[in-house]
């Protein structure tokens, strides 16, 4: 008996240590879950950073998975893959297993990596243990599938898993891909190896959907390759272009002609992308190819497909030259060259404005755009009387632009003289700088110095440069338009695509200033959140047109694209011309007024054409 006192004696406490600690611990996670319910994911993220410092035990893997939804509520994705990891690691047989491949899923999602989002959702299904999860991972697959999974991958799936309801949804994914490929046979096929008492209840609609769709008389279907990074530092844009591709298809495809896709990712590769188009033009059943969508992979696969007489049809690339590879290279984005083009011819022939200028960035583009207008300018015979440069982020544009008032200065053809105060003579434009006494009285004595007149003063809006050409990068705008009204320009400013973003526009020290801008753009849809989307969107439809019910050979199809005389789509025309065959000329005018950018016509190769002259 003594004994057994003298065990409680310790036991006892021990025990009561324990349980305290443990409601403790459940309090505070408790506490860590009604915080996050309320979306106060900040807050849930501290207290369980500061709970997890000491050994949780049996609650150890609870706070985790808790900290990796927070995680990934805060979007710190970096942290919640790395805290995804730690967890299979530490907790392989744990009931939470299922909860980090449904948010590796939901991280490929927001990278538009479907596929491996398909992955892992199968995966998280395979575990699941409970309807309400089931639910939860059911309506994230259905969506998954209708983004058109690559059959390699499910190929690959069917391989590996044993589950029934798994294999079965594989399947259907299968089935959608052929109707969306326009093979209702093929999707007959695909779904009679299922029994409907095989189909999970969540998906029977899909399937009643696809068995409809499977009756579906057979449509002309044509096979295009596409090469995209769908791996690599730019696969979230080429995901996001192929997003836009399986958008238009689902459009165009409930009508008598469908579109078939073939998938190549190049992976940001040059050698791949060779690799990429020389694969899809060996193939006989591919039409046309469209991509790849980065300037060099463009580059590569023009000059792989010279001599051939597949269709390349390049998307994005601005390229000077690149429709001049070949007779069958067709590029929709318009080159940088005739974008400072079509800006002359606006400024010159529609405007009919004399004395132009330039400030542009020291580089590539910039050289480009600048070259354009004024060489275009120079056919037209008006004068170029300053071009202006800079390099890097145009973060102080002071000598540009006093420069430009100095050539604006000198075109006033009636100098008025400006009253010498103190015997000084000086622009007061000096001013809104920083002086100091020796840049006002240590002025050289010189009989020809040059005398100023009020026009140089920094209040007098200065107009003989009638027009002044911007070309500029997105990211140099707000800089570009903040120090643009300081220095008193009446003058016509003409601006690239860039100029599009009404969110810096509408600045109040941006937007009353640049009343009346006008804007050279290859779209004329306002803030497009997605152009690389929206380009796939075009580029799909486009195609959609040229093919017909008779002769989808590459032959035919090419000498349509040549002759293509107007596409308008949802937010840009294509058209080529005689003079720049294969490269798309038409370019859209658009003016800034009053806070809105709006339509006022486009270029058709040389011509303006006014959206008050076209028919709607």
């Amino acid at each position: 008996m003594r004994n057994i006192i003298i065990l409680l004696f310790f036991i006892v406490p021990v025990f009561s240590q324990n349980w305290f600690q443990s409601r403790l611990i459940q309090k505070q996670l408790d506490m860590a879950v009604e915080h996050f319910n309320e979306d106060r994911f900040a807050t849930t993220e501290t207290i369980l950073n500061k709970l997890l410092e000491k050994p949780l035990d049996a609650y150890e893997s609870t706070a985790k998975i808790l900290l990796l939804k927070t995680t990934y509520a805060l979007r710190k994705t970096q942290k919640t893959k790395e805290l995804g990891r730690e967890f299979l690691q530490t907790f392989p047989t744990d009931q939470y297993i299922k909860d980090v491949f449904l948010k590796f899923g939901d991280i490929f999602i927001d990278e538009e990596n479907f596929g491996s989002a398909f992955r892992m959702y199968i995966r998280a299904r395979s575990l699941a243990n409970d309807d309400e999860f089931l639910a939860l991972i059911d309506e994230r697959i259905l969506q998954t599938i209708q983004l058109n999974i690559a059959p390699d991958i499910i190929a690959e799936l069917l391989m590996v898993e044993t589950g029934t309801d798994q294999r079965t949804i594989c399947i259907l994914a299968n089935a959608f891909n052929d109707i969306a490929s326009g093979y209702p046979d093929k999707c007959a096929l695909t779904l009679y190896s299922l029994h409907l008492e095989q189909v999970p209840v969540a998906y029977y609609d899909l399937y009643e959907k696809l068995l409809r769709a499977s009756y579906e008389p057979p449509t002309t279907t044509v096979t295009v390759g596409v090469v995209l990074p769908l791996s690599g530092d730019n696969m979230m844009a080429g995901n996001s272009f192929l997003r836009g591709m399986y958008k238009a298809i689902q459009l165009i495809n409930n009508r008598d002609q469908k579109i078939a896709l073939i998938i190549k990712d190049n992976r940001g590769s040059e050698i791949e992308t060779i690799r990429a188009v020389n694969a899809l033009e060996s193939n006989p059943a591919v039409k046309a190819i469209i991509g790849p969508i980065s300037t060099t992979n463009a580059l590569v696969a023009a000059n792989t497909v010279q001599g051939k007489n597949i269709p390349l049809l390049v998307p994005s690339s601005t390229q000077d030259g690149l429709a001049s590879l070949g007779s069958n290279i067709y590029q929709l984005n318009s080159n940088l060259q005739m974008r400072g083009k079509i800006a002359a011819r606006y400024v010159a022939k529609t405007l009919k404005l004399d004395s132009l200028a330039v400030l542009a960035p020291a580089d590539k583009f910039g050289h480009a755009m600048a070259d354009g207008f004024v060489n275009e300018a120079d056919l037209l015979g008006k004068k170029i009387v300053a071009v202006e440069w800079y390099s890097g982020t145009p973060t102080d544009l002071k000598r540009q632009f006093k420069s430009l008032r100095k050539v604006a200065f000198n075109l006033v053809k009636n100098e008025e003289s400006f009253e010498e105060y103190l015997g000084m003579e000086f622009d007061s434009l000096d001013f809104l700088f920083e002086l100091t006494d020796e840049d006002l009285f240590d002025i050289p004595e010189d009989e020809d110095q040059e005398v100023l007149t009020a026009f140089d003063s920094a209040e007098i809006d200065l107009n003989t440069i009638q027009a002044l050409y911007l070309p500029v990068h997105p990211e140099h705008l707000a800089y570009i338009g903040t120090q643009f009204p300081i220095y008193h320009f009446n003058t016509q400013v003409v601006g690239n695509e860039s100029w599009q973003d009404l969110d810096v526009l509408n600045r109040k020290n941006i937007g009353p200033h640049m009343n009346g801008l006008a804007i050279i753009a290859g779209n004329y849809s306002v803030n497009i959140k997605d152009e690389i989307f929206q380009q796939a969107l075009e580029c799909t439809k486009l195609l959609h047109v040229i093919f017909n019910d008779q002769d989808n050979g590459r032959v035919s199809i090419a000498q349509r694209l040549s002759n293509l005389f107007e596409f308008h789509g949802d937010s840009k025309i294509v058209s080529f011309s005689n003079a720049n065959p294969n490269l798309n000329t038409a370019l859209q005018v658009l003016r800034y007024r009053n806070g809105q950018i709006t339509r006022t016509g486009f270029f058709k190769g040389d011509s303006f054409l006014s959206l008050q002259g076209i028919a709607p």
